[in-house]
């Protein structure tokens, strides 16, 4: 299962929430299933597989120093050969738990949770290759996503936070539902952030019947934790302590004490087609141009992300190390 859709959007709090289901894992934020896609979609794992893989692993916990990741590298090792790359996928998942890689538990989850927002780049290919696979569409208000991204001090992609470029950004990632949702009606499920953050309960249950699991009583659910969470990593230490923090719905109007008028005017200009198309009010009727030199960035930081979808492995495994 994919959750999709641009980033600070609420997908990590959706991916706990929905990971403490008995029947789904909840995977770290890495891309995993889409990094080795194009080379491995189409051959049956064998020991280079595996070996490719650890090494990968090894270049994620070299970038990500501090996540709580539990995978031991010598369990891949152990991955049986034959596996069609769908299969393979769910094995390796299992084992960035302590509970799931235990050789005496034989139990495996229904729904493998995938959250990355790149992959609402690839989704396509994935769920019309894999049509067992599903895939929520996530979608906040831009206002709050650029005030959150303004906000947000993580500068792991190199990507400038200005608050016009995240403004391109938001429109040209939720353009993607449009196409997912005529192509693969059955397997997309639509979440705005607000309507989950205001009733979880409800989102949770209808969530549960669109993956046909049983449902849970959230407040009966497993709590999330930050256990193993270095403690040296304060990134993640308040990543962490935000999860376990009740969710706020004061969350959905904090976009209005960070943003001035003159912002607020032009993201709902640049915007106004999307949002009225999700259902979000604009306060303004300004028209704003867009400077073309954010115009380029935004296309060009797609255009990167999706041309390194198509890289040879090598090369992928050479730039990430």
């Amino acid at each position: 299962m994919f959750i999709i859709g641009i980033g600070r959007s609420g997908s990590t709090i959706l991916s706990k929430t929905i990971g403490t289901h008995p029947d789904c894992l909840d995977n770290p934020e890495i891309p995993l299933f889409s990094f080795f896609y194009k080379a491995f979609r189409n051959q049956q794992s064998n020991t280079t597989t595996n070996r490719l893989v650890v090494r990968f692993i090894h270049a994620m916990k070299q970038r990500h120093p501090g996540h709580p990741w539990r995978i031991q590298t010598e369990d891949v090792t152990k991955i049986s050969s034959g596996l069609n790359y769908f299969d393979y996928m769910n094995e390796l998942a299992t084992l960035f738990t302590i509970e799931f890689s235990s050789e005496n538990n034989i139990r495996r989850p229904q729904w493998i949770i995938d959250k990355n927002p790149v992959n609402t780049l690839h989704a396509h290919h994935f769920l019309k290759e894999y049509p067992q696979a599903k895939a929520i569409f996530l979608v906040r208000d831009p206002r709050a996503n650029v005030a959150s991204r303004m906000q947000s001090q993580n500068l792991v992609h190199g990507r400038t936070n200005h608050w016009m470029l995240n403004t391109l950004r938001w429109r040209r990632y939720t353009r993607y539902y449009y196409t997912l949702k005529n192509q693969f009606p059955d397997q997309i499920y639509l979440l705005r952030y607000e309507d989950f953050v205001l009733n979880p309960q409800q989102h949770m249950d209808e969530l549960c019947e669109f993956l046909r699991i049983h449902r849970v009583r959230l407040e009966t659910a497993n709590p999330l934790t930050s256990t193993d969470v270095d403690q040296n990593s304060a990134r993640l230490v308040k990543k962490y302590s935000d999860l376990n923090a009740p969710i706020n719905p004061h969350a959905i109007s904090r976009w209005k004490e960070v943003l001035d008028q003159q912002t607020i005017e032009a993201i709902e200009d640049i915007c106004k087609t999307e949002m009225n198309f999700f259902g979000y009010a604009r306060e303004t009727r300004v028209q704003v141009p867009i400077p073309s030199k954010f115009r380029f960035l935004a296309r060009w930081y797609e255009l990167k992300e999706k041309l390194i979808f198509h890289f040879p492995l090598s090369l992928k495994l050479k730039r990430l190390e």
